[in-house]
């Protein structure tokens, strides 16, 4: 992963695969196996600017994706969107995982032509570990092994095209499992799974302006309180956790990962001035913004 002298706010695909044993199409497409071991303190929080798709092949641990902790173990397949939040990672001494990853340019260009893929990243953005059979972990780990073999290829006119099919194919995959273990219950949810997505993905993009709750309901047109009911049913959290989360995740990132200064951190993230960012960080964190800094740094 990323070693802790190199700067980031958001780690990009060209930066990932710079820093894992991989093949990759153009870095666009990144097909890697389990990458050497790496602290905790020094690669988290961190985010990806990304779509990964892993499949734990081995071992167990815990992963922290935006405000929840989830158990992996084998054929655990994980689904990180673009802009989540990685917090927390514990992995036992025997952990391994595929993983495959993709290009905003990838998600931009090609996914929103699969409309009918839109339920999978929805449920994967509400619920991103799902526990597979060993039949269903193989049908995965196929496609990510036969990726990385293409990729390896000689390049070729019609490389990249078999490629996105591929990748193609194996989003599909993940749809059949995911019908195959859905239940009317489930199905019950759909509506409010999407409402739980888009309000996640509006805060990646807007936690930085924008912490009322009331701005995050209107831009969805829906009321603060249904918003507010459905946030916290679907995951356990109130709409204002997962906002001030953003803010502190971000925050966390800046002050372990970049030269800025406190006051310019408090300014990217539009603080009225340093004073209110420190009292802000220390209420959710128990430090001060350079008690952390010096901590991890």
């Amino acid at each position: 992963m990323t070693q802790p002298s190199e700067k980031f706010e958001l780690i990009t695909l060209r930066q990932l695969a710079n820093n894992v044993n991989n093949d990759n199409l153009d870095e666009q497409i990144v097909v890697f196996e389990h990458a050497e071991g790496f602290s905790v303190d020094e690669a988290f929080p961190l985010r990806i600017d990304a779509l990964l798709i892993a499949l734990c092949t081995q071992g167990t641990g815990k992963i922290g994706i935006d405000l929840r902790e989830y158990d992996v173990q084998k054929n655990s397949l994980i689904v990180i969107q673009p802009k989540n939040y990685i917090y927390l990672s514990e992995f036992s001494s025997d952990f391994k995982y595929s993983v495959l990853a993709c290009s905003h340019n990838v998600i931009e260009n090609v996914l929103p032509k699969l409309t009918d893929l839109l339920p999978l990243l929805i449920h994967h953005r509400t619920e991103p570990v799902r526990h597979l059979t060993e039949k269903e972990a193989q049908d995965i780990l196929y496609y990510l092994e036969f990726l990385k073999k293409k990729i390896r290829e000689e390049k070729t006119p019609f490389l990249r095209q078999k490629v996105l099919c591929l990748l193609q194919a194996a989003l599909y995959e993940m749809m059949e499992i995911n019908q195959r273990n859905s239940t009317e219950e489930d199905t019950a949810r759909t509506r409010r799974e999407e409402i739980m997505a888009k309000f996640i993905l509006a805060v990646s993009e807007d936690f930085r302006n924008e912490r009322q709750v009331s701005y995050y309901a209107d831009k969805l047109c829906i009321s603060p309180k249904h918003l507010s009911s459905v946030v916290k049913e679907i995951s356990g959290r109130t709409a204002g956790d997962w906002i001030e989360n953003y803010v502190v995740m971000e925050a966390k990132v800046l002050l372990k990962t970049t030269d800025l200064t406190i006051q310019q951190i408090a300014g990217k993230l539009h603080f009225a001035n340093q004073s209110f960012f420190g009292k802000y960080f220390k209420h959710h964190t128990g430090y001060s913004p350079s008690a952390y800094r010096k901590k991890f740094i």
